[in-house]
C-alpha cells in the first residue's frame, strides 16, 4: 500500500463530507408525483462537482424517460484497463417527515453518522467514486486505469429508461469492468462485496363490485365486499410459513451452492441480531426458520403488500366500498425471471378472485435477479483492498434487494466483472426515516476503492 493514500484521503475527507452534504440538500426524488426539476438540479450539481475535480468530458445523458444521468471520465493511457463507476443521484421520498430527528434534506452529523435522505443511498457512492479516482490518479499518474463515471437519475423509480441509455451510449461507456457503489456492508465496519441480488416486480390490483359505494345497512349481505375479496386473494398467495403458493412460481429457482451456504454460515448471523436490526416485535415469528435467515433473505423469493387502500381511515363510516386496491411487490431469487413471475402472480390472483368480482391489473417494469462469478482476479484485488482499508476482512455476501442496472450492464457489455460494493449498513435506514451514513466507513470506503485502483496500476 502506498502510504500517501491514507494520509491524502484523511486530509481531504472534510471536503468530501461537505460535497456530500451539498448533494443531500437537493430533494432529487425521481417518482413522478414529485418535482422532477429537482432531479435535473441534482444532475447539474453532480456534473459540476466532477468538473471541479478535474474530470473530463462531463455531460448529461437523458433517457427517453427524461431523468438525466451524468457522465464524466479520466483518460490516462489507451493500453490501461477502463473501469466504469456507477452510482445514482436520485433518492426515495422522505416517508413520514414527523419521524425524522432532523430535516431530511438538511444534513446533520450526530455520533459519527451523517443524517439525511440520500446520505447512504446513494449520494455517498457518488463522492466515493470521485474521491477514490482523483486520489489514486494523484498517486499513480498515467499508470492509473482509465475511469468512466455514470451517475444514474432514476434508479429509485425502477431504471425504466436505463437500458435504452446504455444501448445508445454503448461506445461512450465501453469498459473492462464495472463498480456499482450502491450496496451495503454486512455490518458497520465489516466491508462486503455483494455477489447475488434478488430481482423485483410489482403489480397494482383493483377489485370492484359496483360503480359507487353504498350504504352498508341498506345493501350489504347480497353484495360481496370487494375489500374482503381482495384480502382473500392476497391470503391465497402464501401459507402460514411464508411459502409462496403460486403454481410454478419457483420452478426455476437456483439454490445456493455448498460453498455459498458455508460463506453464509461463516457470518454467524443470529436471530437476536436480526431482531435488533429490524426492531421486530418479541412475539413475531421469523418465517423460514431462525437458523436460515440469510438464505431466506438472499436466495428465496418473497411477496409483500406494499400498499392497500379501501375507503378512508380518517373518514370511516358505515359504507360498503365499491372497490379495493393493493400494490403487491415480489422479490425474485436467482434463477427466476421477472416477466413470467409477474404473469403467474396475476393469473393466480385472477383465479382466486371470488364471487365474479371484476379484477384489473397494472404491472410495473421488473428487474431480474443477478449473480456474478467471483473467480476473476479483480474480485481478489478488491477484497484485499477493502480488507486493508477497513482493517477487517472483507466478506462476500448476498443481497435481498435489487439493482436493475447490474443485469443491464451485463446485457450491454457482456460477461465482464461487475463488482458490487457500497456504504450502507444495518443502521442506515435506507428508504426509511432518519437515513444515515457511517462517516468512518465512508472514509474507509474511499480508501478501499483508491487502493483497488492502485493495485491495477501495479
Amino acid at each position: 500500500m502506498n502510504e500517501t493514500l491514507p494520509s491524502r484521503i484523511h486530509e481531504m475527507f472534510p471536503r468530501y463530507v461537505k460535497a456530500l452534504e451539498s448533494l443531500i440538500q437537493i430533494p432529487s426524488i425521481s417518482f413522478e408525483n414529485f418535482d422532477q426539476n429537482e432531479v435535473w438540479r441534482s444532475a447539474q450539481a453532480v456534473k459540476t462537482l466532477f468538473e471541479e475535480h478535474g474530470f473530463q468530458n462531463a455531460r448529461l445523458l437523458s433517457p427517453s424517460t427524461g431523468r438525466p444521468s451524468v457522465f464524466a471520465e479520466i483518460k490516462t493511457k489507451e493500453s490501461n484497463p477502463t473501469i466504469l463507476l456507477y452510482a445514482h443521484h436520485d433518492v426515495q421520498p422522505t416517508m413520514r417527515e414527523a419521524l425524522w430527528d432532523s430535516a431530511p434534506f438538511a444534513p446533520e452529523i450526530r455520533n459519527g453518522r451523517l443524517y439525511g435522505r440520500g446520505a447512504a443511498d446513494d449520494k455517498a457512492g457518488i463522492v466515493l467514486h470521485l474521491a477514490a479516482a482523483t486520489q489514486a490518479l494523484a498517486v499513480c499518474g498515467d499508470s492509473m486505469p482509465n475511469i468512466k463515471v455514470l451517475i444514474e437519475g432514476e434508479e429509485e423509480c425502477g431504471s425504466s429508461g436505463f437500458g435504452d441509455l446504455l444501448s445508445k451510449n454503448r461506445e461512450l461507456l465501453r469498459c473492462d469492468a464495472v463498480i456499482i457503489a450502491d450496496l451495503s456492508n454486512f455490518a458497520e465496519g465489516t466491508p462486503s462485496i455483494t455477489t447475488t441480488l434478488r430481482g423485483m416486480s410489482a403489480v397494482s390490483v383493483i377489485v370492484r363490485a359496483m360503480k359507487t359505494p353504498l350504504h352498508s345497512g341498506s345493501w350489504s349481505g347480497p353484495i360481496p365486499d370487494p375489500v374482503q375479496a381482495l384480502c382473500k386473494m392476497i391470503a391465497s398467495l402464501t401459507d402460514s410459513d411464508g411459502n409462496i403458493l403460486i403454481e410454478h412460481f419457483s420452478d426455476a429457482l437456483i439454490p445456493p451452492t455448498g460453498e455459498e451456504e458455508k460463506s453464509y454460515d461463516a457470518l454467524h448471523y443470529s436471530e437476536a441480531q436480526f431482531r435488533k436490526e429490524t426492531a421486530l416485535l418479541a412475539d413475531t415469528r421469523i418465517l423460514g426458520g431462525s437458523d436460515s435467515i440469510l438464505k431466506t433473505l438472499w436466495r428465496k423469493p418473497s411477496i409483500v403488500v406494499t400498499a392497500f387502500e379501501a375507503g378512508s381511515r380518517t373518514q370511516a363510516g358505515n359504507v360498503l366500498q365499491d372497490s379495493a386496491y393493493a400494490r403487491i411487490g415480489i422479490r425474485l431469487a436467482p434463477g427466476m425471471s421477472a416477466e413470467p413471475c409477474t404473469r403467474l402472480l396475476m393469473e393466480h390472483l385472477k383465479k382466486n378472485c371470488p364471487s365474479g368480482l371484476k379484477v384489473s391489473f397494472v404491472p410495473e417494469d421488473g428487474a431480474d435477479p443477478f449473480t456474478t462469478d467471483i473467480s476473476h482476479p479483480y474480485f481478489a484485488k478488491i477484497k484485499e483492498a477493502m480488507t486493508i482499508a477497513y482493517g477487517n476482512e472483507a466478506k462476500f455476501i448476498g443481497c435481498g434487494a435489487s439493482i436493475p442496472g447490474a443485469q443491464l450492464f451485463r446485457n450491454t457489455f457482456g460477461d465482464i466483472p461487475i463488482l458490487m460494493t457500497g456504504l450502507e449498513d444495518p443502521k442506515s435506514n435506507a428508504h426509511s426515516e432518519n437515513e444515515s451514513l457511517s462517516l468512518q466507513d465512508f472514509e474507509h470506503g474511499i480508501l478501499a476503492e483508491a487502493l483497488f485502483f492502485e493495485g491495477l496500476c501495479q
